[in-house]
């Protein structure tokens, strides 16, 4: 199966450091995925495997535009400080996980998982083409606003399509969700690189330009992917105009909500612990009314969730902390090339790219009970490689010298292991969902997985704030004590939350005994 022959391919550019190997790991992927017996046989992933991968690279890519340059977008083009950086940037991200949430209801309720992913890619491709031409802060978070919406649209339904493309108990559908996320990884690997280089030579407008073309390819992608080979809702709906106009209604709202949270930060304060209070209230809910086993099932997801939201809120410090950390006192050149910020995200992507060719292979049990304590299992184990990133970070601050700059190679490491933290979490919890919800709530459910991926970010940006830094003109050595002195609290917090999640993975083996 020769993934690259139904997705668009990147605009040629003269620098040969990050795409030359992306090149190389596509070639890689394509090699795993020709060995996996792609005959009528029992271990044939589906064709329409490609077209998920490609229509969620380039949806990626466009994301990982925006979320990689954020921060660093604040600082130099509207000077504005730390915490409000954090609290901007933690709003946002959270947005776009809970998002998610709406879009998997909307989805199953009113327009089907089909109609969902085209609309998500509409409104995504919308706000990039405005957000390239904005100048102004209301502008900004008006964009935004319509990336939130644009992703909760997206994000939980093609999820949903892909597991409905599984026959119920496969084992390969944990193989596919991963080779699934190597689509992910390769448009992060493209949208922390590329925008970069395009940013030095055609200015931020220029970076942002480039999304509105990714969204482009991923909408031809998936439609083409559709009429190609006949993907199906879960639940096959006719298209009602009252039901339409429910459902923008609510996209409407949805986005005035996000607007008024990025615009007002104590808003956001209330209305994502309301929207946390809501979902564990809908999953209480959920267990009185089904049967015994499928309620012990439930009750796992939102163990799960739990675990989740402390993973991702210590790994999107790099995207914030980690982000403006690196810009201020680490060395910007690599083997003689400019290596900024974002590079460091591409190096975890291509990392996940390496454990990815091997998690691919690799087979969960089919017995429901075993098969979601090896899914408990994974997440501890993505919540220790997290502890030792962290901890890596933590000690290179103290061992360097205080008066200088710290040189990526001692840097880089902390986001391989990340990348291994990842691939045992994001893939398996993505595939867990589609068999562990009940089929007339998987898209919910997705949604709900999602939501503990914002409430991450969410405290992520909270947590971030640990190492704000009060003032642009700070000495280089009063710079490295201060975030040696946060990181080292971070990695603290991040001990007792491993010890919370070991407990909560001996609850999950009780549930499923």
């Amino acid at each position: 199966m020769h993934i690259s022959l139904f997705v668009p391919q990147p605009p040629k550019i003269e620098h040969r450091g990050p795409c030359v190997i992306l090149r190389q790991h596509v070639i890689d992927l394509e090699f795993v995925m020709s060995q996996s017996n792609l005959s009528h046989h029992a271990d044939h992933q589906p064709d329409s495997l490609k077209v998920f991968f490609g229509t969620e690279m380039w949806e990626r890519y466009g994301f990982y535009v925006v979320q990689a340059l954020l921060a660093l977008y604040l600082t130099s083009y509207f000077h504005w400080q730390d915490e409000q950086i954090y609290m901007l940037v933690g709003s946002f991200t959270a947005l776009t996980y809970i998002s998610p949430l709406i879009g998997g209801w909307i989805a199953d309720n009113l327009i089907g998982q089909k109609r969902g992913v085209s609309l998500g890619c509409i409104v995504l491709l919308l706000s990039y083409s405005i957000l390239s031409i904005t100048n102004s802060k209301h502008g900004l978070i008006a964009c935004l606003s319509g990336i939130a919406l644009g992703t909760g649209l997206l994000k939980p339904n093609i999820s949903s399509l892909l597991g409905n493309v599984y026959p119920e108990g496969s084992r390969l559908r944990e193989r596919g969700f991963t080779l699934f996320y190597m689509g992910i990884t390769s448009g992060i690997i493209l949208g922390t690189t590329l925008p970069s280089i395009i940013a030095r030579h055609f200015n931020w407008g220029g970076a942002f330009a480039s999304a509105v073309l990714g969204l482009f390819f991923a909408f031809l992608t998936f439609r083409w992917g559709c009429r190609r080979y006949k993907i199906e809702d879960y639940t096959p709906r006719a298209l009602e105009l009252n039901l339409a106009l429910r459902a923008g209604l609510i996209m409407i709202a949805v986005w005035g909500a996000a607007f008024i949270i990025l615009c007002y930060p104590r808003v956001a304060d209330i209305l994502f612990d309301l929207v946390v209070l809501l979902t564990g209230v809908y999953i209480v809910y959920t267990l009185k009314r089904e049967e015994i086993t499928q309620a012990r099932q439930t009750a796992v997801i939102g163990v799960l969730c739990f675990i989740s939201v402390l993973f991702w809120a210590f790994y999107f410090q790099m995207f914030m902390s980690l982000t403006l950390f690196i810009n201020r006192v680490a060395e910007h050149q690599l083997l003689g090339i400019t290596f900024p910020a974002p590079y460091y995200v591409a190096v975890e992507s291509f990392g996940m790219l390496f454990f990815g060719v091997f998690f691919a292979k690799k087979k969960f049990p089919s017995d429901p009970k075993l098969r979601g304590i090896e899914t408990s299992k994974s997440f501890l184990l993505a919540m220790l490689a997290t502890m030792v990133s962290i901890g890596l970070i933590v000690l290179v601050c103290h061992a360097t010298h205080p008066a200088a700059l710290i040189s990526p190679w001692l840097l880089l490491p902390s986001y391989v292991i990340w990348a291994f933290a990842e691939l045992k979490l994001s893939p398996v919890g993505l595939s867990a969902i589609t068999w562990l919800a009940a089929r007339n709530r998987v898209s919910t459910m997705m949604g709900i997985f999602f939501v503990s991926l914002g409430f991450g970010g969410f405290l992520s940006g909270k947590i971030a704030s640990i190492s704000a830094i009060g003032s642009e003109n700070v000495p280089l050595i009063m710079l490295k004590a201060q975030y040696t002195h946060a990181f080292t609290v971070m990695f603290g917090l991040l001990c007792l939350a491993t010890l919370m999640c070991y407990f909560f993975h001996r609850y999950i083996r009780y549930l499923l005994k």
